[in-house]
């Protein structure tokens, strides 16, 4: 017999219950079909047994009623022969029927016996035989006895029979003794079928009860199996459901290895046991933490919380000693409460500092410290049956929002499990928030007291506040009199807020209607004026030397006069934009030295025309810079000086700039800066202070009136300084004099001091500065080195050109953008030195240009501005920059960085390639240079050569190890001074790269068949080694233009006219059409057409949609279009580059200045 554990380990155990039921119903299927089987065959065999015992009963019963029927056939014989009648033979003949039915219902019943077949044949024969020899003869007899006389008959028939018998050979009883032999025969065969069904039902008995005992016997084996294997498992489950359902959890899971549903359901009640487990842990910690919460809230002070939190505490997690320490409003850790301590009476418990000791050093570092094996002399615990040593320590801190609050000491008697670990994470921050609950408590209850304090002293003017009570019910009465009086003022002041809100809406209709009608008396006045000034500019050059000098001079006056009304519509415009909100300002930190000397060089000549003093004055707390839109601010203040100068006849001008002497409205003089502009002239009187401020406001408005003017300057200004969240103040009496100060608040620190500028050190307070006065040299002198100095002071543009000609080299003089560009494409200089600030165009448009022409993008170009731009200078390409004011030594450095070398002197350039038959390939190709070359095979080496030598050139290949190409252009720009790169590479380039170097450099070599010439060419240009060669004179500056052909799109003849007659006589082809859609169909009829100078304004088709229309064709998707507009309103620029203009330029038209932007367009 198999034990429990066996069963439970076998393979039975393991099987699915499935798959148990599965086979106890199988076993008893089998055993059903088998015993099924096993009766069907018994019965079948007793049904077989039973067939033959019937048959051998029929036998017999046919053996018998054959004799019978024999025997009557023989008493039928005989009665014939008693018969004297006529013999009636039926009876016999259905006795001879029965005997033959009956012989063969036995030949049916016997089968294929052949003993009995053989008997029975024996039985027909005998039969056959008697009928024929006994039979047929008395019948024979007996019809010739009915022949004889009765008598004769009588005897005869009684003699008869027994004589027939006696002869007979075969007679009745042998016929029966035969029949008797077969039914002999037959008894036999029914007694053994008789033993044969009494076996057949014996066995048939036998089977029934066998099937039941090992029925029996399978359902004791399935019950023993299902109780061993499932019921009892299933018992032993639910016992341990019950155990844990009651809170025990020492419960041990069993048959986990099972792999059947036993196994599952075990292995599922050991995680339910871990869920009760945690469940009960965290009922616990809950309750835990419940009541220790309960307990805190009933503090009252530190001290009763301290108490209560260890007390709670402690016993819970096993600690038999505890300190609580608080921090306290000096960052001390006061111990406040203990547990099971008992302090010596020396050494009690003391304060830590912060990272002073264990617990100091806990609060520092706000986590929990955990010591072991703690020394026994270091901390015992006592009671009254002895004492002991605490092993383990733990200091845990009480932190709130990263805040250490307190430290929790505890002596433990162990290691803490998971349950206390988890009471102690969850019981932290409600020990924390009661914490700084009951610390605002006890500050809650010190203001209580506090007062309670001053409540006392409240009450004792309760007595004054009640007089004063009833004398404000006695102004009740007043003031609900004067309540009405204000509603009938309330309703008064809406009606006249309605009127307000109309008039307003009026308001900004007009101011609407204002600023069409400035646009589109901007655009009326531009047009005519345009052609007025093209037309008197072009006479007063006398190209065709048909004038006189009266005549010129007429000419020069006519365009004097429209640059004047130019100027007036422009000043209208600024005010419309102030008074329209759309002025905008571009904030940016204003060097004011540097502002200060540039109105000094600007005014010095007007100073001089007039004969008067000009001095600037610069305070010694004045910052250095202040936060200020640096064109609006030199706008404000050169109208100033331009009053000054107009109204002073004798005496003098001064600009001071400082901190204010005095605390301002609304501008404190610690954060504000004022521009002061003093002068000696006639005066205003004080009745017309703000008159002059006004718009069109003149202080000489009379008939007869000296001074000129608009009338718009000085109300320009104060918008401009109020925009700036400024002012502009006045101070002046009649005949004495006036002082304008604009202030403006310092919206955020300067820069460091700046160096002192070249043309002066800075004198002290309230000094004067003075520039020096070179004589300007020639610029006509030929050397091998040639630079361009575009700069709009004379002063400083002599001192350049002094420094450049002293080094040897030639220099050149522009004091304006449009000279400057003429003098490049005439000289080709070697160099260019750039002012930003120039009076016609700025210097980042010179730049631009320069970079744009083919023949000076090479030219380096190095800026000297106030302006301090260092990046957009890096990024527009120039070769360096620096800020005025700029020192002697500064202004070298940049004088040699733009000069050729001497004649044989070598430039050097560094090979940067990690491939070193590429880099000896580049050698080569360069070694007819006068070339000093370096290599470098990776980008950290390259940088170290950098750092410490200089270099005229880079050569760059963008496969590098290490730092890639890229990298090295991003950490090239630090350093100092950046050479120049070429980008020598086999690397395809995506749009991403290109856009990565084209923020670095321009020059980009692709390797490829024809890469070796484009490098030479593009490191010849970098370091200047080809010989430039000078233009033609000036005569000639426009063959470049010549034979060009021009479209003019305007409606305006006059426009036309003079347009067409200006480009004609620069050998320009001009074709002309009046709307956007008669252009259209020149350039389809001329295809040559090089450039469109396109007017906006037009009937049909307007300059937007005409520019839009040309664009969409894709031949002229590259065709230069010049926008021209008399309409230069704000967004006007933006509104034509995007229908597709390429350059913009309002009317009235600078001749040079568009004759210069054709020539970029044209040449790209």
């Amino acid at each position: 017999m198999l034990s429990k554990k066996t069963l439970e380990n076998s393979w039975l155990g393991n099987i699915p219950l499935t798959g148990k039921v599965s086979l106890l119903v199988g076993s008893l299927l089998t055993l059903f079909i088998v015993s099924s089987i096993g009766t069907s065959l018994v019965l079948e065999q007793e049904k077989q047994n039973r067939a033959a015992f019937s048959t051998t009963v029929n036998l017999l019963r046919e053996v018998e009623q054959t004799n019978r029927v024999l025997y009557q056939r023989q008493s039928e014989l005989r009665q014939l022969l008693l018969s004297s009648s006529e013999p009636d033979t039926r009876t016999l003949d259905a006795a001879n029927a029965a005997i033959s039915q009956h012989l063969d219902h036995l030949e049916q019943q016997i089968h294929d016996d052949a003993t009995q077949g053989t008997r029975l044949d024996n039985v027909r024969n005998l039969d056959a035989t008697w009928r024929s020899n006994v039979e047929q003869q008395v019948l024979t007899e007996l019809r010739q006895l009915a022949k004889e006389a009765p008598a004769d008959a009588a005897s005869r028939r009684e003699r008869l029979l027994p004589q027939l018998t006696a002869r007979a050979p075969v007679t009745t009883p042998a016929i029966v003794t035969e029949l008797d032999g077969f039914g002999a025969y037959a008894r036999r065969q029914l007694e053994e079928r008789e033993h044969a069904l009494q076996r057949s039902e014996s066995q048939r008995e036998w089977l029934l009860w066998g099937t039941l005992l090992l029925a029996a016997l399978c359902g004791v084996a399935a019950l023993r199996l299902s109780a061993t294997l499932v019921t009892q498992p299933l018992r032993l489950m639910s016992g341990l459901m019950e155990r844990l359902a009651r809170h025990d959890h020492a419960v041990e899971t069993p048959q986990l290895d099972r792999r059947d549903e036993i196994g599952t359901i075990s292995r599922a009640l050991t995680e339910f046991k871990q869920m009760a487990i945690d469940i009960s842990d965290q009922n616990w910690v809950g309750h835990c933490v419940g009541t220790v919460a309960d307990r805190l809230q009933r503090a009252s002070s530190h001290t009763e919380f301290a108490q209560a939190l260890l007390s709670q505490l402690s016993p819970e997690l096993g600690a038999g000693v505890a300190l609580f320490h608080l921090r306290g409003e000096d960052d001390m850790l006061h111990p406040v409460g203990h547990y099971g301590y008992q302090p010596d009476a020396a050494n009690g418990p003391q304060p830590f500092r912060m990272g002073e000791g264990l617990v100091g050093q806990c609060a520092r570092e706000a986590r929990v410290i955990e010591l072991d094996a703690v020394p026994g002399h270091y901390l015992r615990m006592r009671s009254g049956l002895g004492e002991a040593v605490p092993p383990r320590l733990m200091l845990i801190p009480v932190l709130s929002m990263e805040h250490v609050l307190a430290v929790i000491e505890l002596g433990l008697m162990g290691p803490l499990d998971a349950r206390r670990h988890r009471l102690l994470e969850t019981l932290l921050p409600v020990v924390a928030l009661s914490l700084e609950n009951i610390t605002r408590s006890v500050h809650t209850r010190e203001l209580l007291e506090r007062t309670q304090s001053q409540a006392a002293e409240l009450r004792t003017s309760e007595e004054e506040l009640r007089t004063q009570q009833e004398e404000l019910q006695a102004s009740n009465e007043e003031l609900r009199q004067q309540s009405e009086i204000l509603n009938q003022q309330k309703t008064l002041l809406e009606a006249l807020q309605r009127e307000t809100a109309d008039k307003a809406d009026a308001l900004a209709r007009a101011s609407q209607y204002k600023s069409d009608f400035l646009a589109n008396m901007s655009h009326e006045l531009r047009t005519p004026l345009n052609s007025l000034l093209i037309l008197s500019n072009d006479l007063a050059e006398n190209r065709e030397g048909n004038l006189n000098e009266d005549q010129i001079e007429s000419a020069r006056i006519i365009h004097e006069g429209g640059t004047n009304l130019l100027r007036l519509i422009n000043d209208i415009l600024d005010l419309s934009k102030i008074e329209a909100g759309k002025m905008e300002l571009s904030l940016e930190p204003v060097d004011l030295r540097g502002f200060a000397a540039r109105l000094k060089r600007q005014f010095d000549h007007v100073a001089r025309d007039k004969g008067l003093r000009f001095a600037v004055e610069i305070g010694d707390t004045l910052p250095p810079a202040v936060q200020a839109d640096g064109g609006k601010l030199e706008q404000i203040v050169t109208n100033l000086l331009g009053n000054a100068f107009k109204f002073t006849q004798s005496g003098e001008v001064r600009l001071v700039l400082r901190r204010p002497a005095a605390d301002l409205p609304g501008f404190p003089a610690g954060r504000s800066v004022s521009i002061e502009v003093h002068d000696t002239g006639i005066g205003i009187p004080p009745e017309k202070f703000t008159q002059v401020f006004g718009a069109f406001e003149q202080l000489d408005a009379g008939t007869s009136r000296q001074f000129g003017g608009t009338g718009l300057g000085l109300a320009i200004s104060r918008r401009l300084a109020r925009l700036h969240h400024g002012d502009i103040q006045l101070r002046s009496e009649p005949g004495q004099g006036s002082v304008f100060t604009v202030v403006l608040p310092q919206l955020q620190p300067g820069a460091a001091e700046p160096a002192p500028p070249v043309e002066a050190a800075p004198a002290a307070s309230n000094a004067t500065t003075t520039l020096p006065d070179t004589p300007l040299a020639d610029p006509a002198a030929h050397r091998d080195t040639t630079i361009l100095v575009i700069e709009d002071d004379p002063a400083f543009a002599r001192v350049l050109a002094d420094m450049i000609r002293r080094k040897g080299c030639s220099a050149l003089v522009a004091h304006g953008g449009e000279a400057g560009l003429q003098l490049a494409r005439q000289h080709h200089p070697t160099g260019i030195i750039l002012d930003l600030m120039l009076p016609d165009m700025d210097g980042w448009t010179v730049l631009e240009r320069l970079k744009a022409e083919p023949g000076l993008r090479h030219v380096p170009v190095h800026i000297v501005s106030a302006l301090d731009e260092p990046a957009r200078t890096r990024d527009s390409g120039a070769a360096g920059y620096l800020t005025k004011p700029v020192s002697a030594d500064a202004l070298n450095g940049a004088i040699d960085r733009l000069m050729l070398p001497a004649e044989g002197q070598a430039r050097r350039l560094l090979i940067i390639d990690d491939d070193p038959a590429s880099r000896t390939s580049v050698r080569t190709l360069l070694s007819s240079q006068p070339v000093e070359i370096s290599e470098a095979g990776s980008a950290e080496e390259a940088l170290a050569l950098l750092r410490g030598e200089t270099f005229d050139c880079v050569v760059l290949d963008l496969g590098l190890p290490g730092i890639s190409g890229f990298d090295f252009l991003e950490r090239l720009s630090a350093v100092e001074p950046r050479p120049p790169v070429v980008v020598y590479s086999a690397r395809e380039l995506s749009r991403e790269d290109q856009l990565r170097i084209r923020s670095h450099t321009d020059s980009v070599v692709i390797k490829g068949a024809h890469s070796s010439e484009r490098l030479l060419d593009e490191v010849s240009l970098f370091l200047h080694s080809v010989r430039l060669r000078p233009a033609a004179p000036a005569s000639g500056s426009d063959d470049d233009l010549h034979g060009r052909k021009v479209l003019m799109v305007d409606d305006d003849m006059r426009n036309l006219f003079a347009l067409s007659k200006a480009l004609r006589g620069r050998g320009m082809e001009v074709l002309m059409a009046q709307d956007g859609s008669k252009a259209l169909r020149q350039l389809e009829e001329n295809p040559d057409i090089e450039l469109v100078l396109m007017d906006v304004m037009m009937p049909v088709m307007d300059g937007y949609e005409a520019t839009q229309e040309i664009r969409k064709n894709p031949r002229h998707a590259h065709l230069p279009i010049i926008s021209l507009t008399a309409k230069a309103m704000q967004g006007d620029r933006e509104k034509s580059l995007a229908s597709g203009a390429n350059d913009y330029l309002p009317k009235p038209v600078d001749i040079p200045k568009l004759l210069s932007m054709m020539r970029v367009w044209l040449h790209r």
